[in-house]
């Protein structure tokens, strides 16, 4: 997505979008509560890429992952 948003000159909420649209099977399904939840609590919806990745890094990438890719070079 990073390529993409190099070559475009899109606003934050509408990278948010272009990213959520790629979302598949059980990431669509975590967004979908994930926003839900937000809504049900009154919190500010994620509407910014750079915390949208942020938070999609916490849920979906290992704590090791980096350590591995280190490891390897």
């Amino acid at each position: 997505m990073k390529l993409i948003f190099d070559c475009h000159n899109y606003l934050e909420e509408k990278k948010v979008e272009l990213v959520m649209v790629e979302f598949t099977n059980y990431s669509i399904i975590w967004w979908h509560q994930l926003v839900m939840s937000k809504r049900r609590n009154h919190d500010r919806l994620i509407n910014i890429w750079n915390k949208m990745k942020a938070i999609i890094k916490r849920r979906f990438v290992p704590i090791h992952y980096y350590q591995e890719l280190y490891k390897k070079l």
